[in-house]
Parts: C-alpha cells; structure tokens; sequence
C-alpha cells in the first residue's frame, strides 16, 4: 500500500493516509478499547456486507459505543473503493471504531468515537496453497480472552497463536478453550464434515463468524444440514473433510492438523462454494 497515494475516512472525512492523525491519547491505541470488521471486495462488489455491520452494531451497543450519527457506510465505502482503484482486482476492506479520548474509568459514553476505514489492495493465498490446503496446528499455550465473541482489537492473543503455527511449520492455529473445546481458528472459523454430515465446532469462546454463517445458508438451502456441537481437537481425527473459513479468503481446505492428515480436503467442492460466497453482496 503506497501511503501518499491511498485515500482513507477518518472521522468523517477522506483523507490521504500518511496526513492522517489520531491521538495517543485515543482509547483505542493505549488499550484496544475499540472494534472493527474486515471484509472482501471483488470487482468493487462488497461481500455479506449487511451481516458484518449487523455484528458491527451488536459489539458497539454491547461496548457502549455509539455513532450519533450512525455513518452511511455503503457511499462511504464505495468512494473508498474508487479513490483507491479497487473497483476491479480484489480489496480488503477495514472498519475501526474505538472510544475515542476519555480518562474515565471503565467503559464511558464516549465524547467523540474514532472512526476510520481503510481499503487496500489483497493478495489472497495462491492458487497452490487452495489446492494443497493448510497446515494447522492446536495451540494450547493459553486459553482465548472473554471477549472472543467481539472483534476487538485485543488482539494479541489470536497473534501469539499464529506465530506459534508458524514455528511448528503450519500456517494457522487451532484455538482450544478452558474446557478442552476447540472455538476456531486464529483467524477464522471452523466446519468439518463427519461420515457425510457437515458440523462446526461449539464454544461460549468463539466469534459468530459471518462467513460460516453464509456457508451455512448455502448448504443448508442445497439440503444439508450444518449442526453445531461442542468438539475436542481429536474429535477431527474422524473427519473425512476439514475446512477453514474467513471473510478474506473464503473457505481453505485442510489437508493436516498437526500430524493428522485429513483424508478428503475437497478442494473442488471448496472452490464451488468460495464462488458462491464472494457472489453474495
């Protein structure tokens, strides 16, 4: 991203991203007080929108945030994707809202909410890696914070995961909760298919992603049926299919989870239902 060339909105207004200022004073930078949703652009065109600033809205009404006025985000991201030459390729889309600047204790009403959107180009997985598919690893060095269920941005957590996967030589981890129970991955969600029946794993620790929830429609719609269960990491040892899923590259094939081997990845059958995914606007 050449930063004296792309356009960013902050706070209302667009501006170039190496003139833009936030204060370090700001909530969101001393505490990662604050929330933000991520999504894909493919050809201009933004995918499940609709649900990302749906959960958007439920984890700033939760947090006590609130936009008075609430942004028109569909022209404002439109213009982004325009003024950054994003209306063909692929762009990666970024909505940051923090609380702003307060020395109160706990969560006050915010005098003046940050708000910012970032669109950039993205270079999703080659071609190769979809139809390898991934490496997993089951990180079980620490537990995830109470506010999985909310994209915060506490994110250290999901990243000390990642890079242990990457020292073990895979390329995502596997998050395991309090209980034994897996809750996803460190960058998405998680469905596995069993003796022929689609299932995801089930955790009070866990993101409700909106990209399982698109697949799940899908699948559901074709006649299969998606049941969530709660799961232990050796409960995918019997899966014939694993998947992995996230706004940004769709669904990802599993082909090993540590040292097991998943037998049929489905990489034909993922790629199908990708398309589908990124149709959807």
């Amino acid at each position: 991203m050449n930063s004296g060339r792309t356009t960013i909105w902050l706070n209302g207004d667009f501006t170039p991203l190496d003139k833009a200022r936030i204060s370090p004073l700001d909530r969101g930078f001393l505490y990662g007080d604050g929330l933000f949703e991520t999504f894909r652009a493919d050809g201009g065109k933004i995918a499940c929108l609709p649900m990302h600033l749906e959960r958007l809205e439920a984890s700033l009404s939760e947090f006590r945030i609130k936009l008075d006025p609430a942004p028109d985000w569909k022209p404002i991201l439109n213009r982004l994707l325009s003024e950054n030459e994003l209306t063909q390729g692929i762009g990666a889309i970024k909505i940051i809202v923090t609380r702003g600047i307060s020395t109160s204790p706990g969560l006050p009403a915010p005098a003046k909410p940050t708000v910012c959107v970032i669109a950039g180009p993205y270079d999703p997985p080659p071609p190769r890696m979809y139809e390898k598919g991934c490496k997993l690893h089951v990180y079980r060095q620490g537990y995830p914070p109470p506010l999985a269920r909310f994209k915060s941005l506490n994110y250290l957590y999901y990243l000390t995961a990642r890079q242990a996967a990457l020292d073990a030589g895979c390329d995502m981890a596997v998050i395991v909760d309090q209980s034994g129970l897996v809750t996803e991955t460190c960058t998405g969600s998680l469905i596995a298919r069993t003796d022929g029946r689609w299932w995801t794993p089930e955790s009070r620790f866990q993101l409700p992603g909106t990209t399982i929830r698109s697949l799940s429609a899908i699948l559901e719609n074709a006649g299969f049926k998606v049941e969530p269960r709660p799961a232990r990491p050796e409960d995918f040892h019997s899966a014939e299919t694993v998947w992995t899923l996230n706004s940004l590259i769709g669904i990802m094939p599993v082909a090993q989870i540590d040292e097991q081997r998943v037998p049929n990845p489905a990489q034909a059958e993922a790629a199908h239902l990708r398309d589908r995914l990124f149709e959807q606007a």
